[in-house]
């Protein structure tokens, strides 16, 4: 039986294998890489792509060639590259969006108690620079770096019952994952970008810059003009989830592109080639990809972006074009630029999801957004009809968040308790409050006589939050006498600012969709996510070696989480989550404006294999991982 996520429940299961056609030796291959087998400086294809290959048959045969174009807003942009060349960890999501499939893995079997996870790998498979791709480096990767306390803090994502997973390495090609305690949502959590650093790091080359294989390495981090291993390990071996996985060209990967040109300070485009190893092939044998480049131009703002878009220079491309108010652009230039919209839907969550730092280190400022009648206010006295039809050119829903109602984890209360418009009763608890007193400008005067004012941090490269919160601005300054002032700063600022707990408020995107692998941040304060409460959860994540330790409300939350996947049962799994969601309605820490609605890209005419249904999530690269571009082709 294989394991199946079904509409975001884990189904613990017995054993999955191949999703596609039965397993076939690879039989064909790019013109350019014949070539070079001819010439004797390249395997043959069948010892390449591994005796074990994925069959991928999502569309058509496909022929060989061509190069596809997309753009990425600064070099801070780097999800983008994930997007299209993914992460590949040892599972990930088929494209139906319920099953979860083996990835870089051939098959894996799980434990009736959900506590021991056994995986076997393709034999003969290669890491892109042609070294074996075996069970060592799983072992590398987590013994030597993930449980390593010299390392980093190991993520609750490895853990069950506050205890971190432990390896035993079977043979070249077997290995078993176990836990302490049961760990139903396992699975779901590798299918994330960042369950791949189980297989990010190749031993042949990063061992080279770890202190346990190299007697010689304070002389190579002095060399280096840098100042540990582990800066080492980082420049050189990067991490799955940050730029610097794109700076180096000679690290080994397992993707079906290669970077040939890094993402560096100053440069203006990020290159990609095929992978001559790579493990996949079609259902005649050829070898995947079968488009030969990816080229990523690098434009300084969303703006150039569009431009960008609608004079037909992106083959495909939704990200940081998909704001609303350019689809009406989009769309009157798609003749001219040679391309079709493309949509994208949302699995769930709100458009702009705003969350107060309850951990504010102002202690007056800290005093009055813990009160929850302040954030109710707020939310009461947001006119969100006003926002979804100037912002959003009319296209959305009132919501705060969660799963849509066709999810059986949909929570009434959470997702839309306070969204009507009732700025006489938002008064009365401003009011109520003690914040009865006004500046000249109308502004209300916190119990130290300052200003109600506060920033709002939002990250660059989303417009239509920027356009909602400037019409949310003279909401709640005119009629409440809040004041607020749009803070738009680079990703990286934002997200140093919302980790250290410096921010007043922040706007963002809400992916709420509690499937498993993603940490439901929306909850409970449980990751990065979790930009209303940082500190607590900085509390949970160092076991309270850092951070703040929360209030009881939290506590209980946090218990009932760790038994969230202590189940195999699918409804006590509903029954839980509803728990914590019960928990979070009381205590309503943020609130979102409008229901995540369906965007735009665009996608080039003659750009072959592109499926529909394609998603907007944190849960997984989106189309790389899923939609498979290296199954995409050019129509000749």
């Amino acid at each position: 039986m294989r394991n199946k996520i079904k509409s975001g429940l884990v189904l613990v299961a017995l054993t999955a294998s191949m999703p596609n056609s039965a397993m076939s030796q690879a039989t064909g291959e790019a013109p350019e890489l014949a070539a070079l087998v001819a010439a004797k400086t390249l395997p043959p294809v069948e010892e390449r792509a591994s005796l074990q290959p994925e069959v991928i048959n999502y569309g058509e045969l496909g022929t060989y060639g061509g190069t596809i174009r997309f753009g990425m807003r600064g070099v801070s942009d780097e999800g983008t590259l994930r997007q299209a060349v993914g992460t590949n960890g040892l599972v990930r999501w088929h494209h139906n969006l319920s099953d979860l499939v083996p990835n870089v893995i051939r098959e894996y079997t799980v434990s009736e108690d959900a506590r021991e996870f056994t995986f076997n790998m393709r034999e003969g498979m290669k890491w892109s620079d042609g070294h074996d791709f075996t069970s060592e480096d799983i072992a590398f990767s987590i013994n030597d770096l993930l449980l390593n306390p010299d390392w980093e803090e190991i993520s609750t994502r490895y853990k069950s019952g506050g205890k971190p997973l432990s390896l035993e390495i079977v043979d070249k090609y077997t290995f078993i994952i176990r836990f302490e305690h049961p760990n139903g949502g396992f699975l779901g959590q590798m299918a994330r970008e960042e369950g791949a650093r189980l297989n990010h790091y190749s031993k042949h080359y990063c061992s080279q810059f770890h202190p346990s294989y190299n007697d010689n390495i304070d002389t190579v981090v002095a060399e280096a003009g840098l100042e540990s291993w582990q800066e080492l390990m980082y420049q050189k071996c990067g991490d799955v989830r940050d730029e610097v996985r794109w700076i180096n060209p000679e690290r080994p990967a397992l993707d079906p592109w290669i970077l040939t040109s890094p993402l560096r300070g100053g440069t203006t485009s990020v290159l990609f080639e095929r992978n001559p190893y790579f493990w996949q092939v079609d259902e005649a044998g050829n070898q995947l990809p079968y488009i030969g480049k990816m080229e990523a131009t690098i434009y300084q703002d969303a703006e150039a972006m569009l431009i960008a878009a609608i004079a037909g220079d992106f083959d495909f491309q939704y990200r940081r074009i998909d704001a609303p108010g350019n689809r009406p652009v989009l769309a009157e230039n798609r003749e001219a630029g040679d391309y079709q919209l493309y949509e994208v839907t949302a699995a769930g969550g709100s458009y702009n999801w705003i969350q107060p730092n309850l951990n504010h280190k102002d202690p007056v400022v800290n005093a009055l957004f813990n009160q929850r009648d302040f954030r109710v206010a707020l939310s009461i006295g947001t006119d969100r009809q006003e926002v979804i039809d100037t912002a959003l050119l009319g296209v959305g829903i009132p919501w705060q968040t969660g799963p849509f109602k066709d999810s059986p984890l949909h929570h009434e209360r959470i997702s839309t308790q306070y969204l009507d418009y009732d700025p006489d009763r938002a008064n009365e608890l401003l009011d109520s409050l003690g914040l009865k007193d006004r500046d000249e400008n109308g502004i209300r005067l916190m119990s130290d006589g300052r200003p109600a004012k506060f920033l709002i941090d939002i990250r660059n490269g989303h417009p239509h939050i920027i356009d909602m919160m400037t019409i949310v601005k003279p909401q709640w300054e005119e009629v409440l006498g809040i004041q607020i002032d749009l803070n738009v700063v680079d990703r990286s600022v934002h997200r140093q600012r919302s980790r250290q707990g410096d921010h007043d408020m922040t706007a963002d995107s809400g992916n709420a969709t509690w499937l498993p692998g993603q940490l439901p941040s929306a909850l409970l304060p449980i990751d990065s996510s979790s930009r209303h409460a940082p500190l607590w959860t900085a509390w949970y994540q160092t076991n309270g070696q850092d951070g703040i330790k929360p209030p009881e409300h939290v506590m209980e939350r946090y218990r009932i989480w760790e038994t969230v996947y202590a189940t195999a049962d699918p409804a006590e799994q509903i029954r839980r989550y509803h728990q914590l969601a019960d928990i979070a309605a009381d205590q309503f820490e943020a609130f979102g404006i409008a229901q995540n609605a369906s965007t735009y890209g665009v996608r080039k005419n003659g750009l072959m294999n592109i499926l529909e249904g394609m998603k907007s999530t944190g849960q997984f690269p989106s189309p790389a991982n899923v939609f498979m571009p290296q199954a995409w082709y050019w129509k000749k």
